[in-house]
C-alpha cells in the first residue's frame, strides 16, 4: 500500500526520473541506496535497472581501475557453474568471454573451493595467467554461502579480486558479516523473485571512489547531475576524471521502482525471519 501511495505522489509531481526528484522525501532512489549501503556495509551504492548489468559494470570498473594496463586475455575470471544464465552473460558482456572459467558446485550447492584452487594452480602452471591477474565472481546461488574465510584466504594467497553476486544472498551473513561486504565490488538484484521486488532492478556497491564514479557515469549521469548523488558521489576531482571518459549506458533504476523498494526495505528483516523459519 505504501508503495502505491509513493507511486501516486511521483506521478502527480512528475518525479519519475532520479534527477527530477526535487524533494528529498520523494527521492526514493537516494533513500534506497543509503539504506542498502548501510545494510551491506559498503561506502557507496548505485541503483541500476538489473542485477545483471550491476555485475557487468562491476567487472568493467575492476578492469579499468585495478587492471588498467592489462589486456582482457591476461585476466582470468572464475565463477560458479551452478548459477543463473545472467551471471556468465554479465562476464561475457564485460569483455571476459575468452577467459571465463566455470567452477563446479559441491553437494551442498556452494562453490567448490577445492575445484577453484585446482583450477587456479593449473592456470598458474600453464603460464597463461599469473597471480594478481584473477577475478572471482562469486554467486550466492539460492542463498548458499561457501566458507568465506577460505574464500578470502584464496583471494589473498593468489592475489585474486572478489566480486560478490548477492542477488540471492543479501540478508545472509557469514560469521556475523553481511554477504556483499567481502568483495571489492558486490551486487544485488531486485527482480521479481528476490527478497525485495521492484519487477526489475539491481544495485552495485563498492568502497572505491573511482569505481563509484565509473558506476554513476556508466549508469547515465551527465552534466553536473552526479552532484545529486550527494554523499554517495565520490570527491569532485574523481568525478571530473570520469565524467567525460566513461560511456553512458543509460541503465539507471527509475524513481518509480525505488518507490516500491523503500517500503520493502522497512520490512526486509521480517521477510528474512520468515524465510529462515521456513528453512529451519
Amino acid at each position: 500500500e505504501q508503495g502505491l501511495e509513493n507511486i501516486t505522489m511521483l506521478l502527480e509531481q512528475d518525479m519519475l526520473n532520479r534527477y527530477q526528484a526535487k524533494k528529498p522525501e520523494l527521492n526514493f532512489l537516494l533513500q534506497s541506496e543509503r539504506a542498502f549501503a548501510k545494510l551491506v556495509g559498503m561506502k557507496y551504492a548505485c541503483a541500476l535497472n538489473s542485477g545483471g548489468i550491476a555485475i557487468s559494470l562491476g567487472l568493467e570498473a575492476m578492469k579499468r581501475v585495478l587492471f588498467p594496463d592489462d589486456a582482457f586475455d591476461q585476466i582470468r575470471v572464475y565463477s560458479n557453474a551452478f548459477t543463473f544464465h545472467a551471471v556468465p552473460s554479465a562476464c561475457v558482456v564485460a569483455g571476459f568471454a575468452e577467459t571465463l572459467k566455470l567452477i563446479e558446485a559441491t553437494e551442498e550447492l556452494v562453490l567448490d573451493l577445492d575445484h577453484l584452487e585446482e583450477c587456479i594452480k593449473e592456470d598458474l602452471a600453464s603460464g597463461h595467467f599469473a597471480k594478481g591477474k584473477m577475478i572471482l565472481v562469486l554467486s550466492y546461488m539460492r542463498g548458499r554461502v561457501p566458507d568465506m574465510q577460505r574464500v578470502l584466504e584464496l583471494c589473498s594467497r593468489y592475489e585474486m579480486q572478489l566480486l560478490e553476486d548477492s542477488a540471492h544472498g543479501y540478508g545472509c551473513s557469514f560469521d556475523s558479516r553481511m554477504c556483499g561486504s567481502f568483495g571489492v565490488v558486490s551486487t544485488i538484484s531486485s527482480q521479481a523473485n528476490k527478497l525485495v521486488n521492484t519487477g526489475e532492478g539491481g544495485m552495485v556497491f563498492t568502497n572505491n571512489d573511482e569505481m563509484q564514479a565509473f558506476f554513476i557515469f556508466s549508469a547515465g549521469s551527465y552534466e553536473e547531475l552526479w552532484r545529486k548523488h550527494e554523499e554517495l558521489a565520490p570527491p569532485e576531482d574523481v568525478c571530473l576524471k570520469y565524467k567525460c571518459t566513461v560511456a553512458n549506458k543509460s541503465v539507471r533504476m527509475t524513481n518509480l521502482q525505488a518507490a516500491l523498494m523503500v517500503p520493502q526495505i522497512n520490512v526486509m528483516q521480517e521477510r528474512i525471519d520468515h524465510h529462515n523459519a521456513m528453512y529451519y
